[in-house]
């Protein structure tokens, strides 16, 4: 077998959006993380909160956030479960399983590449090694080794230099090896066992033995979710549209990489913003077709947020959505239409976010003879009957007048710009008997000036205009 680590060396930044500012994590009073422009002024983890104000009075702080946390690690398991369905959550990263020969993109060292790239594109800080246990993967990716080791490799020697610090010991355990002088893998691993066993325990002999391929490792699978969440608070509340879209194209990146990864698209999704006030705003869309273009769903959010002016400043801002399986399937032969469709499909989510959900309309048929009552107006996309839609369109002229404008009779001809001829037809229209019955016959007409309209005559013999053939 062959395991991949990637462990995410900033986990607790990675829930806050950057900032150009220095910024730390807090927790029990003490630095937990901080960003590139705390570290330039001498601010590292471990720190007391008391001394790191003291030396960088501009530091913002904020509390740690274990929930975001969380939310951000079953993102980046759903981003490995498109490489391999048995991936392993740990506390700040995953591990992936793979057979020995077997991958989606290929060797081992590609595999690990793609895998890398991937996480550079969704911006998180990170490591990531490969080993034949996952023990020994792990030990590799905590230690900032970034080795590609397969059972070929002489990797059992290659990892005794290791620092104890990656090993998932305890912490007195691993105070009590430093005391003794045991700080290296090796040092560990040349105690004879039994003295091991009786100073530490059974528990660091099996880690060893787990960690040589001595002894078989079990572990619980992961199980992915049907949805997509993550959340990005602000190290300070914002009001601006231009930090919010910043912080929202960060999450569309890896939202995007995990819909990728999954072959999954997103049908629609929901964008809420915490307020100072803890007040909660909630925007919806839906797209008119499954998309996971991040051009697109970042420039719906935009648009809807253009004239966005929040009342209070906002704190975080979360997304959500459910995964939806692609159902793309092969490319049509003429992919002009193609396309056309998707950039139809664009506009109207463009015009839907910028103007409302309510504001694109369809007209759909109705299964109703009266003319006047044969279609209505609903919200978009059409949910009336469509296979009919093409039969009535082609009997019938898009362009209907409402009423019916009354026509000139003379010696029994109807006349419009002249005397009409009745090009075909009848068709009768009796219909309506339980709310407003009529008897019509529908004829074809066309005037001498060769315009052809739609027009009926009622059971009083009037004639009538009804519509406009193109």
């Amino acid at each position: 077998m062959l395991w991949l680590a990637v462990v995410l060396t900033a986990l607790p930044l990675e829930v806050f959006a950057s900032r150009e500012t220095p910024f730390a994590v807090v927790e029990d009073k003490t630095l937990i993380g901080c960003n590139a422009r705390a570290r330039d002024r001498g601010l590292a983890p471990g720190l007391s909160v008391a001394r790191a104000a003291a030396s960088c009075p501009s530091l913002s702080l904020a509390p740690r956030d274990r929930a975001a946390e969380e939310a951000l690690l079953e993102g980046l398991a759903a981003f490995a479960y498109g490489f391999t369905p048995q991936v392993v959550l740990r506390a700040d990263g995953v591990l992936m399983r793979f057979t020995d020969n077997a991958s989606p993109v290929g060797d081992a060292h590609r595999l690990v590449a793609c895998v890398a790239q991937g996480l550079a594109d969704m911006g998180y800080a990170f490591e990531i090694a490969m080993a034949p246990t996952a023990t020994a993967a792990w030990l590799c990716a905590r230690s900032a080794m970034r080795c590609v080791w397969t059972p070929q490799d002489p990797w059992r020697a290659l990892v005794r230099p290791l620092p104890l610090a990656g090993l998932p010991l305890a912490e007195a355990s691993r105070d009590a090896c430093l005391a003794l002088g045991l700080a290296r893998v090796g040092d560990l691993l040349d105690m004879p066992r039994s003295g091991l066993i009786r100073r530490f325990g059974r528990d660091i002999v099996s880690l060893l033995e787990r960690l040589m391929g001595e002894r078989p490792e079990v572990e619980d699978f992961w199980a992915q979710a049907p949805c997509f969440r993550r959340r990005l608070g602000f190290s300070h509340p914002v009001e601006t549209e231009e930090a919010l879209s910043f912080a929202l194209a960060r999450i569309v990146r890896e939202w995007v990489a995990v819909m990728r990864a999954r072959d999954a698209r997103a049908g629609g999704f929901v964008v809420e913003m915490t307020h100072e006030d803890g007040s909660l705003r909630s925007e919806a869309f839906t797209l008119t077709r499954p998309e996971r273009d991040p051009q697109v769903l970042v420039r719906l959010m935009r648009e809807r947020l253009r004239d966005f002016r929040p009342a209070s400043p906002i704190t975080a801002v979360t997304v959500s959505a459910p995964l939806e399986a692609s159902t793309e399937g092969s490319l049509p032969l003429w992919r002009d239409g193609q396309w056309h469709e998707q950039g139809f499909g664009g506009l109207v989510d463009r015009l839907r976010a910028r103007l409302g959900r309510d504001s694109v309309r369809a007209v759909s048929v109705r299964p109703d003879h009266r003319p006047e009552r044969a279609s209505r107006e609903g919200p978009w996309p059409p949910q009336g009957p469509r296979g009919s839609a093409g039969r009535v369109a082609a009997e019938r002229p898009i362009w209907l007048m409402d009423p019916p404008r009354r026509l000139e009779v003379v010696c029994g001809i109807p006349r419009l710009r002249g005397p009409l001829r009745l090009a075909r037809g009848p068709e009768r229209v009796e219909t309506g008997w339980w709310d407003e019955p009529v008897v019509r016959d529908y004829f074809v007409a066309v005037n001498p000036a060769h315009e052809y309209f739609w027009v009926f005559r009622n059971a009083r013999d009037e004639w009538f205009l009804q519509g406009y053939f193109a």
